[in-house]
């Protein structure tokens, strides 16, 4: 994030804060249930008016969600451990209010858990993609993906990532874009370590990347020199693993694919297994209904990156189903897409933190 951004971030929550202790202590006293949610109220609405001034102009939507998870996890429990130390220097507060500011400490656990602990906790995602009897082959076939890394250097994680999918002894490795999140200066600096990183990834049947949103760094296909992988831009590979033969289409253009999509439909054969990787897990909408296509692999979405319990995430950047966006292997209309919540974090101005949507490495065995 710019340090403009944190700068502007940093004095709303500042602002915020203020505004919700003064109203909370103004006298006068005591301070009662009803005041604590006028103070909530009144700091919500102080919000969305910061939004509505600012949005589009130094917010983006990513900035109006990462100020809702500072007033959550910031501006609410400090608030409340105002109250609760007025109390000590003799401003009279009802057991209600008292428990209100000891509930809003929950924040503060909530933030940690979600900045610092559930960011880091990778877990490895398993889906079997049933295949027709003439393209089933012998034996499976496991493909490996890695999406969203979305590094700005490389650090452990990142590491433990790749360490835990070569683990897996992976047939084919997929990476559906994102590869570097920071900006082009970093990406310069650090483009040696991210060289390093991926030279560790090696499968029979190849490496293959899709530039995402973040990949359009001058030189980024130097990422790939040195390293098995290769960057796939509206190409497509035929693979040979064992008895199986693959043929990948890698899309760069994942909004308006165009005719490479329609001829990879229409070419004929029926023995091969058909994969479209793309960044972005709306294309599969282009394809038709019943598709020849086996099987969409894509990311962006993250998952949502922040979930609730039995709503799912808030938000997942995708016009496909929610429940789509939110991950893992779905069929629409006899099309199939797997979707990984990713490795990395959104950047800009988005809040870094994972909540009820761990990152992933994937595994897809054909069967």
């Amino acid at each position: 994030m710019r340090p403009i951004d944190i700068a502007l971030l940093c004095g709303l929550c500042l602002a915020n804060t203020l505004a919700g202790v003064w109203l909370l202590l103004r006298k006068p006293h005591p301070v009662d249930l009803r005041r604590v949610a006028v103070a909530l109220a009144s700091v919500a609405a102080l919000s969305v008016l910061e939004v509505l001034v600012l949005y589009r102009r130094a917010l983006s939507w990513a900035g109006v969600v990462h100020l809702a998870y500072l007033d959550l996890v910031l501006v609410v429990p400090f608030a409340g451990l105002a109250l609760l130390f007025a109390r000590r220097e003799g401003v009279r507060v009802t057991r209600g209010a008292r428990q209100a500011a000891w509930a809003a400490q929950l924040g503060l656990l909530v933030g940690a858990y979600a900045q610092f602990v559930e960011p880091y906790e990778l877990q490895v995602e398993h889906a079997t993609v049933r295949l027709a009897e003439s393209r089933a082959g012998e034996s499976p076939v496991t493909i490996g993906v890695l999406s969203d890394i979305q590094m700005q250097r490389v650090g452990e994680h990142e590491r433990e990532a790749v360490r835990t999918l070569m683990s897996h002894a992976p047939d084919v490795i997929l990476l559906p874009g994102d590869v570097f999140g920071g900006t082009g200066a970093a990406f310069a600096g650090a483009l040696p370590e991210v060289q390093q990183l991926l030279s560790l990834l090696h499968a029979p049947g190849g490496v293959w990347i899709v530039p995402g949103d973040c990949d359009g760094h001058r030189g980024f296909d130097a990422v790939t020199l040195g390293t098995d992988a290769r960057i796939l831009r509206d190409e497509e590979v035929e693979i040979t693993v064992r008895d199986r033969t693959i043929r990948l289409l890698g899309l760069e253009d994942f909004d308006e694919p165009g005719p490479v999509l329609r001829d990879f439909e229409d070419r004929p054969g029926r023995d091969d297994v058909r994969i479209v990787l793309s960044h972005r897990p709306k294309v599969v909408q282009r394809l038709r209904p019943g598709s020849r296509v086996d099987l969409v692999v894509a990311g962006h979405t993250h998952g949502g990156q922040v979930a609730l319990p039995l709503v799912g995430p808030l938000f997942t950047s995708s016009p496909l189903p929610r429940e789509v966006g939110a991950g893992g292997l779905h069929e629409l209309d006899h099309r199939r897409v797997y979707v990984s919540r990713g490795v990395g974090l959104e950047g800009g101005q988005a809040p870094r933190i994972r909540f009820l949507v761990p990152p992933e490495v994937s595994l897809l065995t054909l069967r």
